[in-house]
């Protein structure tokens, strides 16, 4: 059995992003985590976390190109990323509208939900965790279809609700096709989690 202090804030938001890197240093510590994987527009919150954890391999995740100019987000600071030895993944698409095959585990059979469907799959990280912890889940899919993490690792993945960092937690790391899918041993498993919001803002989510 394993204790340690978790942080449930009263509301979403980047005000508690300090508590959130304090949590994931205290997680660090402990040991048994081979990356940290960062939620970043800009790139500015991952360069947070690595001068509060400067030995750590930092992975930030952000935007590709082409959702960043359809929503004209701001510049990746990616010249500062780089310098600082932060890896960048900015070249994946978020795994939203596509098909994910879910593991039927009463009818015992294997079933191909198409996109507008599948996402379901985020709406209910959404009402478990908030925003901040489903992002965190979809960060960790694209780190390892860009191949900065390898399936199966132990990597802390922090994000937030908007900006900033709310939420942080422990993840297996695995394929967004596998991770509802036929074999266990390929499934996505949150095994800790370090800090989230007791509220969620829906704004913009209907």
């Amino acid at each position: 059995m394993e204790q340690r202090d978790v942080y449930f804030f009263d509301r979403p938001g980047a005000g508690n992003t300090v508590r959130v890197i304090r949590a994931v240093g205290s997680r660090v510590r402990e040991g048994g985590i081979s990356k940290i994987i960062v939620a970043s527009e800009t790139g500015r919150l991952a360069l947070e976390v690595k001068k509060d954890l400067p030995k750590e391999t930092i992975v930030c995740v952000t935007f590709d190109p082409e959702t960043r100019r359809a929503y004209e987000k701001p510049d990746l600071l990616k010249e500062e990323l780089t310098a600082k030895g932060i890896v960048a993944v900015d070249t994946v698409k978020e795994p939203l509208d596509r098909e994910l095959k879910l593991r039927n585990w009463w009818e015992r059979k294997n079933v191909d939900i198409p996109g507008e469907a599948a996402d379901l799959f985020w709406m209910t990280l959404i009402c478990v965790g908030g925003h901040g912890l489903r992002t965190a889940v979809e960060i960790v899919f694209m780190a390892v279809e860009a191949g900065a993490v390898k399936v199966g690792e132990r990597v802390i993945a922090v994000a937030g609700t908007a900006w900033g960092a709310d939420s942080a937690i422990v993840m297996r790391a695995t394929r967004f096709e596998d991770a509802v899918g036929e074999l266990p041993q390929s499934r996505m498993k949150i095994e800790e989690i370090l800090a989230m919001p007791k509220k969620t803002e829906w704004s913009g989510y209907g």
